[in-house]
């Protein structure tokens, strides 16, 4: 039987690990980071799904 999931491209940031390593200038990992590009899924997420930050915090002029 087959499924009509959908698969959506891998994110070139963080190669679909979700998470992006910040590394000193050694290259020893320092931290870990939501990816900020898939919001964390590892996937592109289309710029229509894409939480836009101005509903969150609202900013008043």
């Amino acid at each position: 039987m087959k499924t009509n999931k959908i698969h959506h491209p891998i994110c070139p940031h963080c190669e679909g690990k979700g998470y992006i390593e910040i590394r000193d200038c050694s290259g020893e990992i320092q931290r870990e980071e939501t990816c900020f590009f898939c919001e964390g899924t590892g996937e592109l997420i289309s710029e229509d799904d894409q939480i836009n930050p101005e509903l969150i915090n609202p900013t008043t002029d």
